[in-house]
């Protein structure tokens, strides 16, 4: 002890590099493995307590403990921590043995314990904090959560790794990258909501409350008022009466700032009364003239709506939506809120289709109380990054500009999932210029206890519009639009024209003629990205292209000071159609002059132009009264079809058509009996006279038993066609013997039980019977006996064969089923022989007797299913191609068939 008390120093140095090495392999269990030991640090130290030192570890893992697995591998590291200190335990007793300093080493596990101890119950609370994070988060209906590592280390599970299997259980093949891309790619559906499950905050709506002078006023002051203000007409009870001074609506005083600022005198009529309903807390529909106030009529009571409801908060979505059918109009609505969104401090976006939607994203996390928006875009928002962007739980003012224009687009399903989406006891506002009847129980569905009010009429041209129609050849038309235009630019320079055609080849055709003629213009449609339709309505209202050659979607809302002239160079193919298009011109009091093209071919839609003429008692064409009361005649005779209304969009009638095709061709193909359909008018009745050619008798294909007959002469030939005659000689007898049989059973029926008579007819029955079973056995044999000699006296003979007839079919169904891909694929996959077998006969013409037969198919085989895989593959080929015959054959009538088309 003396000795070991006098060389203390030395064996001191010993411990410590124990220590340190122990440390390493410790380390190296916890993934550390290769960490170097800084010989600073021992030379600084001869114990091993400093080299445990806090600040050391600390800048040794500043250092060098920056990789990213270091984490992941101490999920496992608490056993190796356990064996390092009982290493430490073991070294440290051996130490004492040799060594005095064990007072040291023994305060050093008093500092070590309590550390540990405490860091296993860290430990324990973080695991419970983890767990009940990942709970709140799961109730939540969040699906993605981080945890840190101390959360891995103890077992839980990252709920951060759907994506990451789902692209570790591909196995990176090009496919399934493709369908993993596809998959992610896939169209988000926007999910129902169940409002019952949802608290909604209240919401005040009734802010209306009408002054002195109007309260005043007798319920036949009101009807006379309305009277004067343009005839305005209400449907629903308790409608507040209209007023005539801006004050009266009860607006915050900037509002009223800001219309007198923009010259806005009086209110219209639709404003008048509108507002005050609107302010009352009613549903409102609001149909009136073109040009005439109607977006200020939904406006100002929106921005009073939400000024009343507490400020947006963090992450909450809009308290108003306004919904449009065309990107022009959502962009021109945005612009009226502007001059009112600065002096109320709100915040409005405008969204739509075309614009990238990361800048509308970013402008909806800053928090938006108005959204301006078109229905797709909208429900790109809703689903974007799962939801997170914007909701509509705060939304309480609804409304639908031009709605009847936004379901007879098709936008329905999308409109309906946005209106499910918001809470029930919200406010609905719809306004167009013009209401069909048919939209009536479409705004029943969004609608409670809606007011319509009504100015003017339901779909009436603004009389200030000057209305000129023309009936004349097409190859006039465009010297007669030379002519006008001449005129126009001669007396007014500055006049803005919008000329309307029918179709987007149309445009850009008129679009370069009237280049060539030397008039500055450009094209407005639906095919042309939205920054040139952006950059060619602000050319046109700036003045700087004053023709502009748009089809109908310009026709709704595009407002243009200066615009006096429109032209319909294709006549508008409904009456709501052809209103729009007039009353872009005429806005806001002002005069203009609308022309209208429309040639004898068209005599259709020279009823719904009548009727537009005639409802805003404009001059009226002797010849275009001709032309209508012509089509009237026609179609009262059953030689013409009435137009459509336009209503539901010009595909519908379209696809009901090839959906009515495919259907009647997949009847005839699988041999179900067609359903007979009275023909509605003269020219379905014509069209079916001219598809002879497309109609094909209905057919049962049967898989035959025994070889296939011989169809060189005639359909079965002379063996078969003796046979065929000893079947029908068959038939008749068994049907002779069935009469009797039934006329004795009769007779027995009508004598009495236990007599003579009734015995007699019985046994008479019982002898038929016996007759009819010979009968039937006789015909089965001679059925074996015809089939057994075909069997033997050819060897290649198959058991098993069908004939599926297509002489009747289409020819381009014909050609699809017999060309040489299609019969090598059929014989590849099924395993079947297929044969092309007879000739092929006009319609209504029947074989020679010795003649070879219709144009069919054999199918052969020795395996029955084989035969009927053939034959159901057939089936669908047949059906394909006489589904797209007959689509062909509606789109082009007059076009001659032909395998090839020039494209």
């Amino acid at each position: 002890m003396a000795l070991a008390g006098k060389s203390a120093p030395v064996p001191a140095a010993t411990p410590a590099k124990t220590t340190v090495q122990l440390n390493r392999s410790a380390l190296s269990g916890l993934g550390l493995k290769g960490l170097p030991v800084k010989t600073d640090v021992l030379k600084a130290s001869k114990l091993s307590v400093p080299v445990l030192d806090d600040s050391v570890e600390t800048k040794r893992k500043l250092e060098t403990l920056d990789l990213p697995d270091v984490d992941m591998s101490m999920t496992d590291g608490q056993e190796n921590v356990g064996n390092l200190e009982g290493d430490d335990d073991e070294d440290e007793t051996n130490a004492k043995e040799k060594t005095e300093p064990a007072d040291a080493m023994d305060e050093d596990e008093d500092e070590v314990d309590p550390l540990d101890a405490f860091m296993s119950g860290v430990k324990e609370e973080v695991k419970k904090v983890n767990l009940e994070d990942l709970k709140k988060m799961k109730a939540n209906g969040s699906g993605r959560m981080r945890l840190d590592s101390s959360a891995l280390d103890d077992g839980v599970d990252d709920v951060d790794g759907p994506e990451v299997d789902e692209l570790d259980a591909t196995d990176l093949n090009p496919e399934d990258i493709l369908a993993l891309a596809a998959k992610k790619a896939k169209k988000k559906e926007l999910a129902a909501v169940d409002h019952s499950r949802i608290a909604y905050e209240p919401f005040r709506k009734e802010f209306y409350i009408a002054p002195p002078d109007v309260a005043a006023m007798t319920d036949e002051d009101a009807d006379l008022l309305r009277l004067e203000l343009d005839g305005i007409k209400i449907r629903g009870v308790d409608c507040p009466r209209p007023v005539t001074k801006w004050s009266h609506f009860g607006l915050p005083a900037s509002c009223l700032d800001v219309i007198k600022r923009l010259n806005y005198t009086a209110p219209t009529p639709i404003q008048a009364q509108a507002i005050p309903a609107i302010m009352s807390g009613r549903d409102v529909i609001g149909v009136a003239k073109t040009g005439s106030g109607k977006t200020i009529a939904f406006l100002l009571p929106l921005f009073r709506h939400i000024k009343d409801q507490r400020p947006l908060e963090q992450m909450e979505g809009p308290m108003a939506v306004v919904m449009t059918p065309t990107r022009e109009l959502a962009v021109q609505i945005h612009r009226e809120c502007k001059p009112f969104l600065r002096v109320l401090n709100l915040r409005a976006v405008c969204a739509y289709g075309g614009s990238p939607i990361k800048d509308q994203i970013a402008e909806m996390k800053k928090g938006a109380e108005i959204i301006v928006c078109t229905p797709g875009r909208m429900i790109d928002l809703l689903t974007a990054n799962s939801g997170r962007v914007t909701n509509l739980k705060r939304v309480t003012y609804l409304v639908l500009d031009e709605a009847d224009r936004m379901f007879d687009m098709g936008f329905e399903p999308q409109v309906m999932k946005i209106v499910n989406n918001i809470r029930p006891d919200r406010q609905t506002v719809l306004f167009s210029a013009t209401f069909p009847r048919q939209m009536d129980s479409l705004a029943r569905k969004i609608l409670r206890k809606p007011l319509e009010i009504t100015v003017g009429g339901r779909s009436v041209v603004a009389p200030e519009i000057d209305q000129i129609v023309e009936v004349r050849d097409e190859d006039s038309k465009f010297n007669r639009l030379l002519e006008i235009l001449g005129q126009t630019y001669n007396e007014d320079p500055e006049s803005r024209t919008l000329i309307f055609v029918d179709r987007q080849e149309g445009a850009d055709n008129l679009l370069r003629e009237l280049m060539r003629k030397g008039y500055l213009c450009m094209s407005l449609h639906g095919g042309k990205d939205q920054v040139d339709r952006d950059s060619t309505i602000a050319d046109f209202k700036s003045g700087v292209v004053p023709i502009v050659i748009a089809t109908s979607v310009a026709a709704r809302g595009l407002d243009v000071k200066q615009l006096k002239l429109v032209i319909n160079y294709d006549a508008p193919n409904h009456m709501e159609d052809y209103v729009h298009r007039a009353g872009r011109t005429g806005r806001a009091g002002n005069k203009g002059t609308c022309v209208t093209f429309i040639t004898p071919e068209q005599d259709r839609y020279s009823v719904d132009i009548y009727r537009a003429l005639k409802a805003s008692n404009a001059n009226m064409p002797k010849e275009l009264e001709d032309l209508a009361n012509g089509f009237l005649e026609k179609v009262k005779s059953g030689k013409a079809k009435v137009a459509g209304s336009g209503f539901g969009g010009k595909g519908l009638d379209r696809l009901d058509q090839e959906r009515d095709a495919k259907e009647k061709a997949e009847r005839k193909a699988y041999g179900e009996p067609e359903e007979e359909k009275a023909a509605a008018t003269e020219e379905t009745t014509t069209k079916v006279a001219d598809k002879d050619d497309m109609t094909f008798g209905s057919f049962k294909v049967e898989v035959k038993r025994g070889p296939a007959p011989d169809s060189s002469k005639g359909q079965l030939g002379v063996a078969g066609a003796a046979a065929a005659a000893r079947r029908l000689a068959q038939a008749k007898e068994e049907e002779k013997l069935q009469n009797s049989l039934r006329a004795a059973e009769e007779a027995a029926a009508r004598a009495g039980k236990d007599t003579a008579v009734h015995k007699q007819a019985l046994s008479v029955v019982a002898k038929l019977n016996a007759q009819l079973r010979a009968h039937k056995l006789v015909a089965q044999s001679q059925l074996a006996h015809e089939g057994d000699p075909g069997k033997k006296s050819n060897i290649d003979a198959t058991e098993f064969h069908a004939i599926i007839p297509i002489n009747d079919y289409p020819q381009k169904a014909r050609w699809r089923v017999t060309n040489k891909e299609t019969m090598v694929q059929l014989i590849d996959m099924t395993g079947a022989s297929v044969t092309n077998k007879g000739i092929y006969y006009e319609q209504g013409k029947e074989p020679p007797p010795e003649g070879p037969p219709k144009l069919h198919l054999l199918i052969e085989s020795n395996e029955e299913w084989r035969v009927e895989q053939a034959v159901r593959e057939i089936k669908r080929l047949l059906v394909e191609a006489s589904a797209a015959a007959l689509q062909a054959e509606m789109r082009n009538p007059t076009a001659t068939s032909g395998r090839y088309s020039v494209v």
